[in-house]
């Protein structure tokens, strides 16, 4: 089971890679592909929180199989959650 630390630093590290291409893709593209990265971008750093707050509220009075649960799911979503962003955003892999 990975810290907590390195579960933030993978969102953190995750989601501004995602914000990066969506600004790419709004600065290369027009007015109508500028404002649809915007909100894309807007999701992404609202996902970005979300996921921030469940790996600062965790279940530390239960078992540490219910522990390991917990941030594997957590690690499962993060990349659920990048891939069909990086689809929206068009970037594929």
């Amino acid at each position: 089971m990975a810290s907590r630390r390195k579960f933030k630093k993978q969102i953190k590290n995750r989601t501004n890679l995602l914000i990066e291409d969506a600004f790419i893709e709004s600065i290369n593209g027009d007015a109508r592909e500028a404002v649809k990265m915007d909100s894309i971008i807007d999701e992404v750093i609202d996902e970005r929180h979300v996921m921030l707050n469940k790996v600062c509220v965790y279940p530390n009075r239960e078992s540490r199989a219910n522990i390991k649960a917990h941030f594997n799911q957590i690690g499962a979503e993060l990349q659920e959650r990048a891939s069909a962003y990086e689809k929206k955003i068009g970037r594929v892999g």
